[in-house]
Parts: C-alpha cells; structure tokens; sequence
C-alpha cells in the first residue's frame, strides 16, 4: 500500500510493507530536498537519506536501467515536468 499526501509546501509519500516485517517508508519530498526516512526501533527515531530532487529523481530513473555504471543528465524538461506533474495534482 502507498499513500500520497500532497499539502503547499511538501509532498509526503508512504510505502507501507503489507508483511509488516519492516518500518514504513517516507519520502518527504520538498522544492530544494527529499528525505527517505524509516523508523529505527532499536534507536527510538528516524533514519533518514535527504537528496536533491535531482538526485531523488536519477533515483527513480535507475530503477528501469541493466547492470552497468550510468551518467544520467537530467533535462529541465525533466525537473519541470515532476512539478508541474504535482502541481496538476494539487490543483486537478
């Protein structure tokens, strides 16, 4: 189960592991960063990776990609587009 949360000024995004083995996941995605953070049990708070929406972005794409080492350019396009993507979303 995912879940999508989508107010002015960030974008929260959940991944619940149905199995329950392990802590949820988030992404707070916010203009200039992105935090991936996962409860840590055995220390009482958060785990967290922040990125640049970039960084966030060359993340997502690498997940389509074969074994081997990538320099992946990412267009205006690209970043314009995750945007205006959201912002159809908060409007729409």
């Amino acid at each position: 189960m995912i879940t999508v949360e989508i107010d002015p000024e960030e974008t929260c995004i959940t991944i619940l592991d149905n199995t329950a083995e392990l802590e949820d996941v988030s992404a707070i995605l916010y203009d200039n960063y992105c935090h991936i953070r996962q409860w840590n049990e055995k220390n009482k708070k958060f785990d967290v990776v922040t990125l640049t929406p970039e960084m966030y972005i060359k993340l997502m794409k690498s997940f389509t990609l074969p074994h081997g080492a990538y320099d992946i350019v990412l267009t205006e396009r690209d970043l314009l587009h995750t945007v205006e993507k959201e912002q159809d979303q908060n409007y729409g």
